[in-house]
């Protein structure tokens, strides 16, 4: 036992006599501790997963809707110019076919087509294209940045100025 130079007990050893009696009970707390968080940190990203997973079908189905309600609007806005252009001259007519068959075949692409497709594409162009593509994204964020700056900034001045 470790003597000071008075000839008595260190004050370590003092303090360190209640740490070896619960010392194993301490650490049984500690590691029950450590499994309880695991458990709830576990159940919260199953938890935090399962909420992403819905919002991205939730998403998915109301972009299905909108694909198919905007086919079907081309669809409807076709048959309106080819029966209006029926009504008018030949010139016209031929036009409004024209026209009608545009709207129809971009009514289809559109049904046809859906956002997974349509990132597949982008992706391909910028692997073919990448400097423009690296040039345009940072053009993008240039743009973003500074309109959410004048954004905020404007939100600021209008705040202030409804307190005077």
């Amino acid at each position: 036992m470790p003597l000071d130079r008075n000839g008595g007990q260190r004050a370590l050893h003092c303090l360190s006599e209640p740490w070896l009696e619960n010392g194993p009970r301490l650490w049984r707390n500690i590691l029950a501790t450590l499994q309880t968080v695991t458990e709830r940190a576990s159940e919260l990203g199953k938890q935090t997963r399962e909420s992403i997973e819905e919002l991205g079908r939730s998403a998915g189905r109301k972009l299905d809707e909108a694909r198919d309600e905007t086919g079907a609007a081309l669809h409807s806005a076709a048959s309106s110019v080819r029966s209006t252009g029926r009504e008018s001259s030949a010139a016209i007519d031929n036009c409004s076919t024209h026209t009608a068959d545009r709207l129809d075949a971009a009514g289809s692409y559109i049904e046809d087509h859906d956002l997974g497709d349509a990132v597949t594409g982008l992706r391909g162009f910028a692997r073919r294209h990448l400097t423009g593509s690296l040039l345009a994204a940072g053009t993008i964020g240039l743009l973003a940045g500074a309109f959410l700056s004048r954004a905020t900034h404007t939100c600021g001045r209008s705040a202030e100025s409804a307190q005077r």
